[in-house]
């Protein structure tokens, strides 16, 4: 199966710490509340969280600056999908510790084109890896 959610991919920041606990400030913090307001509407009301072990595919359109000499978006790949994953969790899947393999590619959205994320999952079983 594979969805899109039309939302800006943002990297996961490190938590502040403070005497009251972990915490996560700025862009990071708004991605988070909007990806787990928009994870459920994406999939519909009557999804069940996979509880299997997991093969993801997971496809990064991160909107395009006005101006930038970069050719790919400038975080690392794996703060981004920390991001998306966490999201994920009691949504498209129990706990993203069931996940075994991951594809993963980022890449600027098209000109004009806001920021989405494309997230495929297929079932470890259905693959042999030996």
């Amino acid at each position: 199966m594979e969805w899109v959610f039309p939302i800006d991919p943002v990297a996961a920041s490190r938590p502040r710490v403070s005497r009251h606990g972990a915490y996560f400030v700025g862009p990071y913090k708004k991605f988070r509340q909007e990806c787990r307001d928009l994870v459920p509407l994406v999939l519909g009301p009557d999804f069940r969280p996979y509880t299997e072990r997991l093969y993801v595919d997971l496809e990064l359109y991160v909107t395009l600056p006005k101006a930038t000499k970069l050719d790919i978006p400038r975080p690392d790949i794996d703060n981004y999908q920390k991001s998306i994953f966490d999201a994920m969790n009691d949504y498209l899947w129990e706990d993203d510790r069931q996940i075994e393999a991951v594809y993963a590619v980022k890449q600027w959205a098209p000109k004009g084109i806001p920021g989405y994320f494309v997230v495929g999952v297929n079932y470890a079983d259905e693959y042999d890896l030996s």
